[in-house]
């Protein structure tokens, strides 16, 4: 039972138990008419006892060579892949262990060498879809009970990270979210060489910032995905003499032996179907475009499918964009080695590993302007464009240079596909042999 517990309140149960054991021998002691002395001398006994207990959770002994990641799921996202990529690359020298928190239907463990350990905490998806969709229609007892099994999966998601934190052997913890690093700085042990990576922009929320900088005190590294966040984790955690920032980029996988001929009249764009990642404007801007043969392929599934469905049947544009759904890897790469352009119009993004993606088969990209991440890629003019302010006019007009100029295409796309290389397993491997020692 006691194992069950966190450290914390483990020693909290200590103290209890050694409390109320005092009182009790105490009672037993002054009934037999012990003196003063030997009950002192027995309580100090007890006390040693306690912090030998202590101690004990304190001093235990770790494997150097394993790293374990903390994952909420395996499945379609850049966090994901970018663990996934880190994950392959490290199994050759380390022992591998990934722990998830969902284990979900769809998911990419397919992709990870058959040499890493995954543990799932709870055989189950989010229901948050679910719990939303009962309350639009009014189904207030299916709103009840998703709602009792929201807060329960909240529970456990705390508490379930919580103990195998606590119950962790590995040297190096590796978290990819926020509220894990919380965990792992407050739960984890001295001993261990505790790592945080933050996948997205912060994008100056103040209560995101003031967790940084107030609960990351037992984290050693704290990674940043591009140089602008490292400059500012830098800054917010200028009170924290513990914590390292270190730059720290996503590894692109396995480099494709196969590049696109970017002659085929594709357009091509990978993502979750949300609002932020703003589908919805590289469709409006497609319809705009000067061009009558070039199709727009929207690689992705999430819950803006039915309103950017509905928004093509508006444009009238059922020929020319097509919605495909979700796709796996191979897929996928079919769809890249078809396609002459790359398109993203994401409000917000870390550093977006389907840039890194699309440049790895060699297709030039345009991107909106993004606070970090995208120009970390991005080189204006070189391997792709950078468009400003969100400016939809100029958004066209470069798709349509693109569209029109195959020799600046194809030269384009031979320096996305050097750009990789700055992003490859050798040269972020150098980085994770840093933290790694």
């Amino acid at each position: 039972m006691l194992q069950k517990v966190t450290l914390k309140y483990k020693k909290i149960v200590l103290l209890i138990i050694f409390i109320l054991s005092c009182l009790d021998i105490y009672r037993v002691l002054v009934e037999n008419k012990f003196g003063a002395f030997e009950i002192f001398i027995l309580l100090v006994v007890l006390f040693l006892i306690l912090v030998s207990l202590v101690c004990k959770f304190d001093n235990k002994k770790f494997k150097s060579d394993k790293i374990t990641f903390l994952l909420l799921h395996l499945g379609y996202g850049g966090i994901e892949s970018a663990t996934i990529n880190s994950a392959n690359a490290l199994v050759d020298s380390y022992d591998v262990e990934i722990i998830s928190f969902y284990n979900l239907s769809k998911n990419q463990s397919n992709k990870l060498d058959k040499k890493i350990s995954v543990k799932y905490l709870y055989n189950g998806e989010p229901n948050k879809e679910i719990f939303v969709s009962s309350l639009k229609k009014h189904q207030y007892f299916k709103v009840i009970k998703e709602g009792i099994k929201a807060v329960t999966i909240l529970f456990k998601k705390k508490y379930l990270m919580i103990f195998n934190i606590m119950n962790c052997n590995s040297k190096y913890i590796v978290s990819t979210r926020y509220d894990f690093s919380i965990l792992l700085s407050r739960y984890g042990n001295k001993n261990q060489i505790k790592i945080a990576q933050e996948h997205h922009y912060h994008n100056n929320n103040q209560k995101y910032i003031n967790i940084l900088k107030r609960k990351y005190n037992n984290i050693d590294y704290l990674c940043a995905l591009t140089k602008t966040l490292e400059q500012d984790y830098k800054q917010f955690l200028i009170k924290n003499k513990h914590t390292k920032v270190i730059l720290l980029p996503n590894m692109v996988g396995e480099t494709p032996t196969k590049t696109s001929l970017l002659e085929k009249k594709n357009v091509i764009t990978v993502s979750r179907l949300d609002n932020g990642k703003k589908n919805d404007d590289i469709i409006r801007a497609f319809s705009k475009l000067n061009t009558e043969y070039w199709k727009l392929y929207i690689i992705g599934d999430g819950r803006e499918y039915e309103n950017l469905l509905n928004l093509i049947e508006e444009l009238r544009l059922k020929e020319k964009v097509f919605l495909t759904g979700y796709k796996n890897k191979n897929e996928i790469e079919k769809y890249m080695l078809n396609s002459s352009l790359f398109l993203m119009a994401s409000l917000t993004e870390g550093l977006p590993m389907v840039l890194l993606e699309a440049m790895s088969y060699g297709v030039p990209c345009i991107a909106y302007e993004t606070a970090s991440g995208v120009s970390d890629i991005i080189k204006n003019g070189q391997n792709g464009y950078i468009i400003k302010d969100r400016n939809e006019k100029n958004f066209i007009s470069k798709i349509e240079t693109l569209i029109n100029d195959e020799k600046l295409r194809k030269a384009m796309g031979m320096n996305a596909r050097k750009t990789v290389t700055s992003f490859s397993k050798e040269e972020i491997l150098k980085i994770w042999q840093k933290m790694l020692k």
